[in-house]
């Protein structure tokens, strides 16, 4: 693991030495790779990051180091945010490009996606639609520092035709192989009027497949239907993304009047034919417009699809989970449905449609942070973080992630009852079994206290008392059930992981406490930054939330 890690285990071998005759440790090592898990139903929850936005409908990251989350408003602009605010003015403006913009109803700014060596190339692509209602995928280049994009490096690499206002697509992707990805639909209006569908020569309602050369133009590469045509028969691909671990492509179709799909493509396995108009999901469709012939064509079935039954109307195609924060959730592609808020989950290898919960949200896109980490954006307004909490209430937590930790880490299993109880006092007692857990030490035989008889955490106390991190309270005494204060803490985490004293006085409110010194070295190494500016809040009790942040970062 990491430096204070490292450290952390040369100051347990040193405990060790005095330890029992025959006691034995076991020390933190680095877990294998986490496999796929699978979520329960309803798990699968959102959590508020920012609101403040102009119809968001598209959230991207830059893979460039910088951890920014890039926010696609429909209305020709690009917000970022950073740390969970969002920062002031825009990244990218495209209202008053050459041809023009429009926007509303489904045209707008559609579909962003960063150059694989966007960090030293600025290079990023952008889908909208202009002034005529053409659909446009365009090349631009940010500035040197990568802060903002500016509109004379506008440089067209495709533009469409298109008519109608509606079924204008409109996912940008770079895929595994480096090419980039642009989902089209259908050209608009009910049941595909103009066959662009099934018509393998047209651009309209496909997946599209091209290699730009970063001046402004592209190359097609050895596409199966020829030209840029890499699948047809889509009638408005409403958001597609590549599972990170296996390469597969997910794309989510929306139907006509009955039947939402999901389509899951195996890793570069282009060709396919998704069945547009000729049928809407599983189903023939309806009334297939004069002159199209669906025989003797052979379609690729939609791993899932579900009816506009209970308010449904629109799919939301989502990602595969792939971070390595949320365990429960690595493995799982969510979903949503534009009109009823509803959010789904399929496993990554799976086609069983989940239902997790009802949103008041306007679903119009997922996307991952560079850290695989999933975000969703609803039209009216608001980023979300979509999570899958093992613990009922810690949704809300500040400390979400450390709390995570925790529980992978096998130190709590929480409070009881399926929660954590993050806002819940930290008692003396309960301090003993994180430490006894977090720090692997070693089951002694040796009775240290009289008043923890009774305790279920009797084990645990003798343990960090035979560590040295503890005295107890008084003579003989551990005082089980009194709350640890945030000085105590402090001494408890010094003494713990032998952090090294320090002359700098970090804070004004903790003058003359008896833990003033282990409050000052617990600064020093990062661990607090205070409670305030020049605070500690000495007095105060820590919650089971905080005790996870001070935990983690100890072993940071």
């Amino acid at each position: 693991m990491r430096t204070r890690l490292a450290t952390f285990l040369v100051a347990v071998l040193t405990l060790l030495a005095t330890a029992p005759v025959g006691a034995t440790h076991t020390p933190a090592v680095d877990r294998p790779a986490i496999p796929d898990a699978a979520v329960t139903r309803g798990q699968v929850d959102i959590q508020l990051v920012v609101s403040g936005l102009s119809s968001p409908v598209g959230v991207v990251n830059a893979g460039d180091g910088t951890n920014r989350l890039f926010v696609i408003q429909q209305n020709g602009t690009v917000r970022v945010v950073v740390n969970n605010r969002l920062q002031s003015g825009v990244f990218l403006d495209v209202r008053n490009v050459a041809g023009g913009f429009t926007t509303g109803g489904e045209r707008g700014l559609l579909g962003l996606a960063f150059h694989p060596n966007f960090e030293s190339n600025r290079k990023l692509f952008a889908y909208f639609t202009n002034g005529a209602g053409t659909l446009v995928i365009a090349e631009f280049t940010a500035n040197s520092a990568k802060t903002a994009v500016p509109v004379s490096s506008y440089d067209p690499l495709i533009t469409i035709p298109h008519s109608r206002t509606n079924h204008n697509g409109g996912q940008l992707l770079f895929g595994p192989d480096g090419y980039l990805y642009v989902f089209t639909g259908d050209g608009g209006g009910g049941g595909d009027p103009d066959e662009n569908g099934q018509d393998s020569t047209a651009l309209l309602g496909k997946v599209l497949r091209i290699a730009p050369n970063l001046s402004g133009g592209f190359t097609n590469p050895s596409n199966p239907f020829g030209g840029s045509i890499w699948d047809i028969g889509l009638r408005n691909p409403w958001r597609a993304s590549f599972d990170r671990a296996t390469g597969s492509l997910w794309i989510a179709d929306v139907g006509q009047g009955t039947y939402e799909e999901i389509n899951r493509e195996p890793a570069g396995s282009g060709g396919r034919n998704y069945g547009w108009d000729c049928r809407e999901g599983l189903h023939p469709f309806a009334d297939p417009s004069p002159g199209i012939s669906c025989t003797g064509k052979t379609f690729t079935n939609p791993i899932a699809e579900y009816t506009h039954a209970g308010g449904n109307c629109s799919v939301t195609g989502g990602f595969v989970y792939r971070g390595t924060i949320q365990e429960d959730f690595i493995g799982t592609y969510v979903l949503g449905d534009y009109c009823s808020g509803r959010i789904w989950s399929i496993a990554a290898n799976g086609s069983t449609l989940v239902l997790h919960r009802d949103t008041s949200a306007l679903i119009t896109s997922f996307g991952e942070a560079e850290n695989g980490e999933m975000y969703m954006t609803d039209h009216g307004g608001r980023l979300y973080r979509v999570i899958a909490p093992p613990f009922s209430d810690i949704k809300s937590s500040g400390f979400y992630n450390e709390i995570l930790w925790l529980y992978y880490e096998g130190i709590t299993g929480g409070c009881g009852g399926g929660k954590f109880c993050p806002e819940s006092s930290v008692t003396r007692e309960q301090m003993a079994s994180f430490l006894a857990r977090a720090l692997h030490l070693p089951v002694t035989s040796k009775d240290f206290f009289s008043d923890d008889n009774s305790s279920p955490h009797e084990g645990d106390i003798n343990r960090v008392a035979a560590a040295g991190i503890t005295g107890g309270c008084a003579t003989n005494r551990y005082c089980p059930k009194s709350n640890v204060t945030r000085a105590q803490m402090a001494s408890f985490l010094v003494r713990a992981f032998h952090l090294p004293p320090t002359s700098t006085d970090f804070f004004n409110d903790d003058e003359g406490n008896v833990h003033e010194n282990t409050i000052n070295a617990l600064a020093k190494s990062g661990i607090t930054g205070g409670c305030a500016t020049r605070q500690y809040c000495p007095n105060s009790n820590v919650t089971r939330g905080q005790m996870s942040a001070f935990l983690k970062r100890a072993l940071d």
